[in-house]
């Protein structure tokens, strides 16, 4: 009881930290929390530390106590951790624009892509992660770079690593060179400049693929990736070569990547993936009901329930006066050793059990 009351409060000082609240809404948020870990299959000192996690990402307590409940369905369902959870889907929130009220829908969407092709949940969601920003900054929203995550690491396995790939062939298209530079990245002669890179792509494509679209605007990175796949075959040896040093860099790896993510688009893996995406509205609540039934989840359960009992039982105000007290108790040892010598202070106390021991007393 000790111990589950010792890491209830160490997640509400994080808490603390993390908000401005009083005592009174802290209770409060304590004993809807036990509530909220038992009815989830959580901890309650995990579900406090995911509330901490989205309180650092500047949520109110309220809301991120909501989106707390958002993020441990997450990782009932994933495995990822309880920071993982959090990572995952406030960049993508904060990259797609995504209201807290609506997070569920990239749980939803995680879920069944993780079910339906070959990288995990977990995996998906790193590599989310490590592509959102960049993805969304060059025109493609959540749906799309999820299809190019799932269909385009199939084969590798590595979303994390198909996450940073797409996310820097992002960036060569639209000309980043300074930035490309600072990831230590090599830059291609025309990525100094998104006109350059745009007529060095239309040369390549024989003026098939234009990077902007009718209205002058760079266009979306799916679409411009997806009409890129349709015409590659039809290319020169030399054109392709090219094309791909633009695209994805001169490195052996990175053009296995962006090979990888071109033929996932010509074999219709990538639209495959996205109907899945959008199609995935409730399949979290409903992974997370089947998994509420495992053995995982009844263990977590009465970690949640004993933690709660721990803090009702032995509040950790009275562990903290006793902790206080025995505080106090060595300091008071600590400065008669000072006074008499550690011999003499050893004999004192020797002396004074033996005498206790004469009168009957130990």
């Amino acid at each position: 009881m000790t111990s589950a009351v010792y890491e209830v409060d160490t997640e509400m000082t994080a808490l603390g930290k993390a908000t401005q609240e009083t005592e009174r809404k802290y209770l409060h948020f304590l004993d809807s929390a036990s509530d909220s870990a038992n009815r989830l299959g959580r901890s309650v000192s995990d579900l406090i530390r995911q509330t901490s996690g989205w309180a650092k990402s500047g949520f109110d307590i309220d809301n991120a106590a909501k989106l707390a409940e958002t993020s441990s369905i997450y990782t009932n369902i994933s495995g990822a951790d309880n920071d993982a959870a959090v990572n995952s889907m406030s960049t993508a929130m904060n990259a797609f624009n995504i209201e807290a009220a609506d997070s569920i829908a990239i749980v939803d969407k995680l879920n069944k892509l993780g079910r339906e092709f070959t990288p995990s949940m977990e995996n998906l969601g790193d590599g989310l992660s490590h592509s959102a920003s960049a993805l969304s900054d060059a025109g493609t929203g959540l749906d799309e770079t999820l299809a190019m995550l799932a269909a385009g690491s199939d084969a590798a396995q590595d979303a994390a690593g198909f996450g940073d790939f797409l996310a820097i062939s992002s960036m060569r298209l639209r000309g980043m060179k300074e930035e490309l530079e600072q990831l230590g990245e090599h830059a291609h002669e025309s990525a100094d400049s998104i006109n350059k890179v745009q007529s060095q792509i239309l040369n390549h494509t024989d003026g098939k693929i234009d990077i902007f679209d009718d209205a002058g605007a760079f266009g979306d990175y799916y679409e411009i990736m997806e009409d890129i796949a349709q015409i590659y075959d039809t290319l020169s040896v030399s054109d392709r070569d090219s094309l791909a040093d633009i695209l994805f860099g001169s490195s052996a790896k990175a053009k296995k990547q962006g090979n990888a993510l071109i033929e996932a688009f010509q074999s219709g893996q990538v639209q495959k993936a996205l109907d899945a995406s959008l199609n995935a509205q409730g399949s979290a609540m409903e992974a997370q009901e089947k998994w509420l039934g495992s053995l995982e989840a009844k263990t977590q359960q009465f970690e949640a329930a004993f933690q709660s009992l721990s803090n009702t039982v032995l509040d950790s105000d009275m562990l903290k006066w006793f902790l206080d007290l025995g505080t106090g108790g060595v300091k008071a040892l600590d400065a008669l050793a000072d006074k008499l010598g550690s011999f003499a202070t050893l004999s004192t106390i020797g002396g004074g059990i033996a005498g206790a021991n004469g009168l009957g007393l130990t």
